[in-house]
């Protein structure tokens, strides 16, 4: 049977690194159609196209990490017109609200199918725009499919008047190498972690992660937690901001800067550092700035750790609040603290939330079931676009999508 020909576009993709950047590899990856990847150039892609995969990428110079000019819009126009041409693609998915401008522009003038997969940030920090956000307005409402990652997408989604039955929903999964083994002693030395109890973050030093709340939680904490001390895995443009905060809050001694770690393996061995882990990610209104879904926490679970998460975004769906961690205002120094202590004085509590949420992730979170997803909506996506809604909801649900 003639595989389906799908062109990705996206501002995202290894090596960068990042949630959206591995969501969107391990879709190519798992995915049994006939994949095209348009992506950016990166250091070091050379030898990451290098290895043998299922799909076909391009890269470009054009956009990377979303950030355009109007060189790259027209690099970009002329790279997708060109791909679609020569691959002879029938659908293609813009990884990015905006760049699905190009969708939208093929679709008036040459009727060619565009589906667009949003992660949530990407229409929450454009909304308090005007021009910007009527332009995603049409964008959304042309498109045949529209992807989520979320439920909490999902609606953002709706609030432009898309019809609910053309977005399919497409959590994200998690590598099987994050797994549960004993703590590597070289870091534990390394970082001088012997006999303490570790507290850790995974991500870029960003605002929206929350690790200044974090910090801001730790003189209370330490009061019941002696041996406290908070594990910082990533880098970013907050760290010296952050540094600074740890001095003026006087546990400079307690916060551990372990800088960008490259690699699966090597992150795998920092989750399984901690006793806890937190990430108290939080909505910046005046950005846009959300998470829409969070990664981190399914990579957690999966080391079976204990999970403290900022209850913002589509965070509640990758923890359940007290099923499989702990759910937190972001802004409540105070409550971020009594969560840490709570879980450090009820270690079966702690057990159980780690437990469970290591069984959800390797139940409900795995690449392989959300490649399936993926092709059987894009296998039937044109027919949905002229399908009647409750023919669309009996398919969906036929598929169990």
């Amino acid at each position: 049977m003639k595989k389906k020909k799908v062109l990705l576009v996206t501002g995202v993709f290894p090596p960068g690194i990042g949630g959206m950047q591995s969501y969107y590899y391990h879709l190519c990856r798992s995915s049994k159609l006939d994949m095209t990847v348009l992506a950016p150039r990166y250091e070091g892609d050379a030898a990451f196209d290098a290895v043998p995969q299922s799909y076909k990428i391009i890269r470009g110079p054009f956009f990377k990490d979303e950030k355009v000019n109007p060189a790259s819009w027209l690099n970009l126009l002329w790279y997708t017109w060109r791909t679609i041409r020569r691959e002879k693609i029938e659908v293609t998915v813009y990884g990015y609200i905006l760049i699905g401008f190009i969708g939208w522009l093929f679709n008036l003038l040459f009727g060619k199918e565009y589906v667009i997969s949003t992660h949530g940030k990407d229409m929450m920090e454009f909304r308090h725009i005007f021009g910007l956000r009527f332009l995603t307005k049409i964008i959304l409402r042309r498109a045949t499919g529209i992807l989520t990652n979320s439920e909490f997408t999902r609606k953002e989604v709706e609030k432009y008047g898309v019809d609910p039955h053309r977005i399919q929903l497409i959590y994200p999964g998690v590598e099987d190498i994050y797994v549960p083994e004993a703590k590597d002693p070289a870091l534990v030395a390394k970082h001088g972690l012997e006999g303490k109890y570790v507290l850790m973050t995974v991500g870029r030093l960003v605002r929206r992660k929350g690790h200044d709340m974090v910090i801001r939680s730790l003189p209370e904490a330490a009061k019941h937690i002696p041996n406290l001390v908070y594990l910082i895995v990533g880098d970013g443009p907050e760290r010296g901001r952050l540094e600074q905060l740890a001095r003026e809050c006087g546990v400079q001694d307690r916060v551990i800067f372990a800088g960008y770690v490259e690699g699966n393996d090597a992150a795998k061995k920092y989750y399984n550092l901690c006793d806890q882990f937190i990430m108290t990610s939080r909505l910046l209104e005046d950005k846009g700035d959300v998470e829409g879904f969070g990664i981190v926490y399914l990579e957690a679970a999966s080391c079976r750790k204990a999970v403290i998460a900022g209850n913002s975004g589509g965070v509640g769906e990758a923890v359940l609040h007290e099923e499989t961690g702990l759910l937190v205002d972001p802004e409540s120094p105070e409550e971020i603290a009594a969560s840490i202590v709570k879980l450090h004085q009820q270690p079966e509590l702690r057990e159980a939330l780690a437990k469970a949420a290591y069984d959800r992730a390797k139940k409900s979170f795995r690449y392989k079931r959300l490649g399936e997803q993926f092709d059987t909506y894009l296998a039937n996506v044109s027919r949905m676009s002229v399908m009647r809604a409750e023919d669309i909801a009996a398919l969906k649900a036929r598929l169990r999508l």
